[in-house]
C-alpha cells in the first residue's frame, strides 16, 4: 500500500513540473498607434524663481511630429495632483496654482497651423502680482490640436499635451517633509523585483527626492543592478505625498538576491536592505509536495520498522 501511495505522489509531482514548465512561455502582441496626427511640446518642464511684482518672459516649442497637418491652440491651466500616484488635475485652482492666471501669450502665435515636421516657438509672459504668497506655484501650459485636414471626418481625434511650470516665490518658504514608507519585498512568485516608497512634503515649496536601487546575487559582492551614478529623482509638491516604484526587469524567474533601496530627501538618508527570494508558484508547489512525500515516506518507514520489530518479538 505504501508503494502505491508513493507512485501516485511521484506522478502528481511530475505532472505539476510539466505544467509549470509549459507556463514559462507566453506571447504578447503590441499594436502601433494608427493616428497620423502627433503633437509634441518641449521642454516638458520648466523651473522658475519669480519675484513679486516682476515679469518673466519665456517660450516653449509646439511641434508637428506626425504625418498630417493640424491647427493648434495654447492655454495656461492650473496644475495640481489628486492622489499619491500624482494623477494630474488641470481644473482646480488653489493657493499653489494661482500662477495659471498670471500667464499671457503672444496673440499671433497663441494659435496657428503646423505642417508635418514643422515647429513653432510660442512666447509667454508671467506677470507676478505684488501681493502673492511665498512658496510654490504650479501651472501647465497646454497645446492641443484643433482639427486635421479631413473636415468631414466622423471621428475627431484631439491631441493635448503640456509643459509643467514649477515656480517659487521667495520669502517665507519652508522645505519640510519625510520618508513615510521605504519597502523592499521579501518573497516574489515572479520577476521583476520592484521596490516602492512614499515621500511626504509638508512644506510650501516643491522638494526633490532621490532614489538609489541596488541588487546583488546572494553569494557575490558585485551588483547586477545599480543606479547610484544616475539615481531616480521625483519632485514632491507642497502638502502632498508621492508614491514611487523602481523595478529591475532583468531578474530571473528563480533566484535569491540582496536588495537595497536608499532614499535621499532633505539632507537625510533612509535605507532598507533585504534578502529577496524569487520562486514560481509551480516550483513552490513541487517543493511542498516533495516535503510532504518525504514526511509520508519517513512515517511509513517508521511504521514498517515497528511492525517488523513487533513480528520479530512475537
Amino acid at each position: 500500500m505504501a508503494i502505491k501511495h508513493k507512485n501516485i505522489l511521484l506522478a502528481a509531482i511530475f505532472a505539476s513540473l510539466a505544467a509549470g514548465v509549459a507556463n514559462l512561455s507566453s506571447a504578447t502582441a503590441t499594436y502601433a498607434d494608427q493616428n497620423p496626427i502627433h503633437l509634441q511640446v518641449s521642454p516638458v518642464k520648466q523651473k522658475l524663481s519669480l519675484d513679486p511684482g516682476s515679469s518673466y518672459v519665456s517660450s516653449f516649442k509646439v511641434q508637428n511630429v506626425g504625418t498630417e497637418a493640424f491647427n493648434y491652440s495654447t492655454e495656461a491651466v492650473p496644475y495640481s495632483t489628486t492622489d499619491v500616484n500624482y494623477s494630474p488635475n488641470y481644473s482646480s485652482i488653489s493657493t499653489y496654482s494661482q500662477i495659471s492666471q498670471w500667464i499671457t501669450f503672444d496673440e499671433k502665435l497663441k494659435t496657428g497651423h503646423l505642417e508635418p515636421g514643422q515647429t513653432v516657438d510660442v512666447p509667454f509672459t508671467i506677470n507676478v502680482p505684488k501681493d502673492v504668497p511665498s512658496g510654490g506655484q504650479y501651472a501647465a501650459i497646454m497645446a492641443q490640436t484643433e482639427d486635421g485636414n479631413a473636415d468631414d471626418a466622423n471621428i475627431r481625434v484631439v491631441n493635448r499635451v503640456g509643459m509643467i511650470l514649477y515656480a517659487n516665490i521667495p520669502g517665507n518658504t519652508r522645505a519640510e517633509g519625510s520618508v513615510i514608507e521605504n519597502k523592499v519585498p521579501g518573497f516574489l512568485f515572479n520577476p521583476p523585483i520592484t521596490v516602492t516608497a512614499l515621500v511626504e512634503n509638508t512644506g510650501n515649496i516643491e522638494t526633490t527626492a532621490e532614489y538609489i536601487f541596488k541588487i546583488w546575487p546572494l553569494f557575490s559582492n558585485e551588483t547586477v543592478y545599480n543606479n547610484e551614478e544616475n539615481p531616480g529623482t521625483l519632485d514632491i509638491m507642497p502638502e502632498t505625498r508621492r508614491f514611487s516604484t523602481i523595478s529591475w526587469d532583468g531578474a530571473p524567474k528563480l533566484g535569491i538576491f540582496t536588495v537595497e533601496q536608499t532614499i535621499r530627501y532633505l539632507g537625510q538618508e533612509n535605507t532598507v536592505k533585504k534578502l529577496v527570494i524569487i520562486c514560481p508558484v509551480w516550483l513552490l508547489f513541487i517543493i511542498i509536495a516533495l516535503i510532504f512525500f518525504m514526511i509520508f515516506w519517513l512515517v511509513s518507514r517508521a511504521r514498517g520498522r515497528k511492525r517488523v520489530e513487533k513480528e520479530a518479538t512475537n
